[in-house]
């Protein structure tokens, strides 16, 4: 029977499912972005579907039951609508709160965890997707992701909002980060070829004046946005993902500025054990090294540890395109229907007198997506491509942020152990049971990551959105980090929904989104925690961790 995990302790830890929360809704991504609250054992959920935060009761033995909502953006007024993240710190709740104009600034609003009632709020940038409480309780930042809208025309700065929470939250004050001193006037600006040199990107297109076909490129701080915030463990330094442009920023929190920027660079599928399977029209598993091909990192979560002395950046590598307008609509003054998109494919290049001129066939290279500006980055005189760009690492990486080197990076590991444990779905979707629909775009796609202590052992949890499941790896130490588990409940040997529409509650979990690690001596249940939501199956479920010894 597919997707059911046994409870056997295999190497030095294993986890169980020993609790899930279901809305009932399905591919409707009803839970997203859990938090815990210590004070109250409550579990918080992003639930993008109906706007509000899932109030969930954490019980002794890891069941959930909700307790309550609640409904930012009508609590805020103004214009507010979709709550994207939820954050907690000693009994008040921050939740970012989107406008309904995704491109106009959006809010951040605390409340008590106890009684759920709104305490203040304060302005953040265009679309604040994240936020996140400092170690020390004394910050509050919001990632404001700023992206463009359907025709755009209009593309809001990336920008990270700094909210001094010091005084309490009836005094709040903010300052705004912003990247412009790494435009081309800025001041930084010198910067900008050995960064790009690097693996950073700006790739943008803006449509000026109404004008669908007049563009101008967009400027850095347009085309940085920011995705999500690690907070080192002295609350001096965050570092914020730029997921689109491929690198993270350096924040100094009390200076409100950007310190540095940290290209992600790239991986190379060429290399021994970090191939790809790169055709969905194949009809085979074949994972192997691709010469000339190279993935662009782009990481959707990032965490930080620190390991004898050294501060680690652990990255989920998942990959982003940019496709405007973002859904099927045609719109206004458009006949092509697209105006703007980063995808290609090998057709779009020349090829002949190239490495890739006997792999252009559907069941080579020929449907992966490409990254177009970088290809078009590396061509010869003749116009064709000397090095191939796909779009995420499939993988999961380890940089010390010191000196900014890979440190570590789990190479084919994730296509590998999912192709031996669910050969008949392999790379699958989250919404769909076609085998190696995924192969062609990101594969399995690690989205959420978190980090726990076990013991004295530093541990990774990697959520794929696509197949599901949870890689565990053992990273005490960074170079020589090792996997150790993967646990899926999804079922695959049932209908993902019943006759209504509505999430089957057999089918288990599938795309997950955002995952926590809530330790022992601050769980209801005195035991280590990994709780994680779940946005296709519209689920949040509570996976206990247990270790061998």
């Amino acid at each position: 029977m597919y997707g059911l995990v046994p409870y056997v302790a295999i190497a030095e830890i294993t986890i169980r499912s020993v609790g899930t929360f279901h809305t009932g809704l399905y591919d409707k991504s009803a839970a997203e972005i859990p938090t815990y609250c210590q004070k109250t054992k409550q579990v918080f959920v992003v639930n993008a579907e109906s706007g509000r935060v899932d109030v969930l009761g954490l019980g002794d033995d890891g069941s959930l039951t909700k307790v309550g909502s609640i409904d930012a953006a009508d609590d805020l007024g103004n214009g507010m609508s979709a709550v994207n993240s939820v954050s907690v710190f000693d009994g008040t709740l921050a939740v970012a709160v989107e406008a309904g104009v995704i491109t106009e600034n959006g809010r951040v609003a605390f409340y008590d965890t106890g009684s759920l009632q709104l305490k203040s709020s304060v302005e953040a940038g265009a679309l604040p997707d994240m936020v996140t409480f400092t170690s020390d309780g004394q910050w509050v930042l919001v990632a404001n992701e700023g992206e463009p809208n359907e025709d755009y025309t209009i593309d809001p700065e990336g920008t990270v909002t700094v909210v001094d929470v010091r005084d309490g939250f009836d005094q709040l004050n903010t300052r705004t980060v912003t990247f412009r001193d790494w435009n081309a006037d800025g001041k930084h600006a010198k910067q900008l070829p050995e960064l790009k040199k690097r693996g950073l990107r700006i790739f943008g297109q803006v449509s000026q004046s109404g004008d669908l076909k007049q563009k101008t490129p967009a400027t850095f701080a347009q085309d940085a946005e920011p995705e999500w915030i690690a907070v080192d463990h002295e609350s001096h330094f965050a570092y914020v993902c730029l997921q689109e442009v491929n690198a993270v920023a350096e924040i100094d929190i009390a200076k409100a500025t950007v310190s540095r920027i940290i290209p992600l660079g790239y991986k190379n599928f060429g290399e021994a054990d970090s191939g790809i399977d790169a055709s969905d029209k194949d009809d085979r598993i074949d994972i192997h090294p691709r010469s000339g091909l190279f993935g662009i990192l782009q990481p959707d979560t990032v965490r930080i540890y620190q390991q004898n002395g050294r501060r680690l950046l652990v990255t989920a590598n998942e990959g982003d395109s940019r496709v405007r307008p973002t859904s099927d609509d045609t719109v206004p003054g458009l006949e092509e229907g697209v105006i703007f998109q980063d995808e290609a494919s090998l057709e779009d290049w020349p090829t002949v007198g190239t490495p890739f001129e006997k792999q252009t066939a559907d069941t080579e290279l020929g449907r992966l997506k490409l990254v177009r500006d970088l290809v078009d980055d590396h061509l010869d005189e003749k116009g064709r491509p000397t090095r191939l760009f796909a779009f995420g690492g499939r993988s999961f990486s380890i940089l010390d942020l010191t000196t900014g080197d890979l440190v570590f990076d789990s190479g084919d590991d994730f296509e590998q152990i999912t192709a031996q444990h669910y050969p008949d779905f392999f790379n699958v979707s989250n919404d769909s049971l076609k085998k190696e629909k995924r192969s062609r775009s990101k594969g399995p796609e690690p989205e959420g990551l978190v980090l726990g202590t076990v013991g004295q052992k530093t541990y990774a949890f990697v959520g794929l959105e696509r197949i599901g499941g949870i890689m565990v790896y053992d990273i005490t130490r960074p170079e020589s980090s090792k996997h150790v588990g993967y646990f899926n409940n999804r079922r695959f040997d049932v209908p993902a929904t019943l006759g209504d529409g509505t999430a089957n509650p057999e089918a288990g979990d599938s795309g997950i989104e955002g995952l926590i690690f809530v330790p022992a001596e601050k769980s209801s249940t005195s035991t280590n925690l990994v709780v994680v939501g779940n946005e296709t199956s519209g689920t949040t479920t509570v996976w206990e961790v247990v270790t061998s010894q």
